[in-house]
Order: structure tokens, then sequence, then C-alpha cells
């Protein structure tokens, strides 16, 4: 154990406790069987994880089960391309958080970002946070950052905050890997200005990852490696 990284993690209050707690313990496969689901609801029981983050049809089945866990359930929206219908989009967020989802993870549409379509973008986050908002949800903004300028991202922000999100998340993991201190430097600067948390996510799968992403900026981490992270804390 590296005694700098260490010294940083006390730094920064990053005990096991205090990490699980920042930690949205994510399943998001698409061969993802619901018995997979029910065992990230105990994993995140038992450790005390911020929420267990689901695709749409396994966190609509399992919101019972999940309250009588006393488990936070998230999931997403437009995952993972985003270029889905508008319509469809709201739809489902109105779903999920009718059912009791606390957290909605939406991807924007970058085809529409890519082309400069700004008030298009502007419209689909003021809706999509509506429907989340209605239901007593959080919207996340899934940005990814590692595909966008800095003067792209800058512009998604501002958006993003005068549309109402409430999060921003680096990536997908799919399509870009934004779980890097470097990316989560960015979008911390440019949320920052608008007093937005930011979401780490994708490729973050050590202690050593973790603490890196929450010095950078980060106040919240999903990952699948939601136990190998806690297995490595030495404290």
């Amino acid at each position: 154990m590296e005694p700098a990284f260490v010294s940083l993690a006390r730094s920064l209050g990053l005990t096991k406790d205090r990490l699980a707690s920042m930690i949205d313990a994510t399943k998001l496969s698409p061969t993802l069987t619901l018995e997979e689901a029910r065992n990230l609801l105990d994993d995140v029981a038992r450790h005390g994880f911020y929420c267990a983050m689901l695709p749409p049809t396994h966190a609509l089945r399992l919101a019972r089960e999940a309250a009588a866990l006393g488990v936070r359930l998230c999931s997403v929206v437009g995952f993972p391309y985003g270029y889905g219908r508008e319509e469809e989009k709201v739809s489902e967020t109105r779903a999920l958080a009718s059912a009791g989802v606390v957290e909605v993870d939406a991807v924007v549409n970058l085809a529409l970002v890519k082309s400069g379509a700004w008030s298009e973008v502007e419209r689909e986050l003021r809706i999509l946070a509506e429907a989340a908002h209605e239901g007593g949800a959080r919207l996340k903004l899934i940005v990814e950052a590692p595909l966008l300028s800095d003067e792209e991202l800058d512009r998604l922000v501002a958006i993003a905050a005068k549309a109402g999100v409430d999060y921003l998340k680096t990536s997908t993991g799919v399509i870009s890997k934004g779980g890097d201190p470097l990316t989560v430097a960015r979008l911390t600067k440019a949320a920052e200005k608008f007093g937005l948390p930011v979401k780490a996510a994708g490729g973050i799968r050590s202690w050593y990852d973790a603490v890196a992403v929450v010095a950078a900026g980060a106040s919240r981490i999903g990952a699948s490696a939601y136990l190998a992270i806690l297995e490595g804390a030495p404290f």
C-alpha cells in the first residue's frame, strides 16, 4: 500500500463505510438475470452502498423487494446511446420515478449535441427533469465527457443546469470510459459554476481508482466492481 495514497484517502475522509455510501453498485449487462439483480440488492443492503443501479426492466420488477430491504433503487434511461425518441425516454423516466426509483441516469442525445441542436437538447433535458421530479426522483445526466470538446462540455453543462438536471455523470462506460481523474476534473470544473455534483463512471475497478476520482471532484461513483473496490480499502 502506497503511504501517500493512504494519506490522500484519509484527508478525504474515505473510510470503507464512507466510500461505500458514495458508490452506485451497478449491474447493467443486457444478459443480467433477475437472480443476479436480487444478489445486487443483497450486496447493497449488506455493505451500505448508495443504491442498486439496475436496468429499467429489473428496477420495475424489483421495486417492492428493494423497498422491503431498505435499498435505494437507481436506473437508466436511453442507455447506452441516448438517441431514442423523446417520448419514450420521458415515459420510461416517469414510470421509474413512480415505482420508487430515487435517481434516473439519462444518456444525453449526443447526435443532437454534436449537431449543435442546443434548443432541442435543452427541451429534452427539461422534460426529462420534470418527469423525474414529478415522481420524486432526481435526474442524473450522462454527458459522455470524453467525446466532447471543452466548448461542447461547457455548453451542455450550462444547458443541463438551466433545464433542472440534478447531477452530472461522466460517461456510460460503454461508448466512452470517463472514470479517470482527468475526465472527472474536466466535468467538475464545468459543473462547479452551477453547483452541480459529479458522478464518475467508466472503468473504476479498484480502491485506488475510487480515491483518485473523489480527489478529482466526484461525489458519487458508478461501478460494477463495487465489491472489489471495498475489498481493497485499507481502513
